[in-house]
């Protein structure tokens, strides 16, 4: 695979905890150019970079992120215990201005944003977008926003923010006037909501998939016309690239 067809999902996450500027930097040193990482506010409505609804899977610790002040979430250790042990204890969970600095220092590197759902819900569309966008403003040209919520799209739209890709729920969205309006920059969806005969070549936006991890398997789907195959594995498809 060529790293111009492959985004790190939530960064190298099959060899670093997911999420942790660790995780980026080891995309981008393995020779990937296209990141994708998730982003929440903490409490007092600072941008931080995970996935999950709760802390137990990544930190070990109780409660949500939503629910912590960023000074206690720097307390806590985005170190994965269930896959990697005591090996990353003490890999704090990242702010957005930090991934921002990593990625100024990258000049051809491209991220994708997720903004999760559940910060939307708990904050509302404009304080979550007023939170994030201004730390953006130094890779504003190569930052795709993308999102489960239509919402935040639209108002990211409004706004002015230029690449925009919503993530569907389902296949049959992709279809929907909702989208068309958005004039999105790319689509994302679920490898397993792909309809098994479409010609995805068909498609008129650009389409990223998830989550893939044999070559095989992403070599066709690229065949068939995805544009970015996203993975967990970056650096273990590059190593397969023919």
């Amino acid at each position: 695979m060529n790293r111009e067809h492959l985004i790190a999902h939530r960064g190298w996450q099959r060899r670093f905890p997911e999420n942790t500027l660790a995780a980026v930097q080891g995309a981008l040193d393995a020779g990937g150019r296209y990141v994708e990482v998730d982003v929440q506010l903490s409490q007092d409505l600072q941008p931080v970079l995970f996935h999950d609804r709760t802390l137990r899977r990544i930190c070990r610790q109780g409660g949500a992120i939503h629910q912590h002040p960023l000074a206690q979430l720097q307390t806590f250790s985005a170190y994965e215990p269930d896959r990697f042990g005591d090996q990353f204890l003490g890999t704090p969970i990242p702010h957005v201005r930090d991934l921002v600095a990593l990625l100024a220092a990258h000049a051809d590197a491209h991220l994708f944003l997720e903004i999760k759902r559940i910060a939307v819900l708990q904050f509302g569309v404009a304080a979550v977008y007023d939170a994030v966008i201004p730390l953006l403003e130094p890779i504003a040209d190569r930052c795709t926003l993308i999102s489960f919520s239509f919402e935040f799209l639209q108002h990211a739209a409004q706004r002015g923010w230029p690449a925009l890709g919503p993530v569907l729920n389902d296949w049959e969205e992709i279809e929907s006037p909702s989208l068309a309006a958005l004039r999105p920059a790319v689509v994302f969806c679920d490898v397993e909501q792909l309809p098994a005969k479409a010609d995805l070549r068909a498609i008129p936006y650009p389409l990223a998939v998830y989550e893939v991890e044999q070559p095989a398997k992403a070599q066709a789907l690229q065949e068939r016309g995805v544009r970015w195959i996203e993975s967990f594995t970056l650096g273990e498809l590059l190593e397969a690239r023919a």
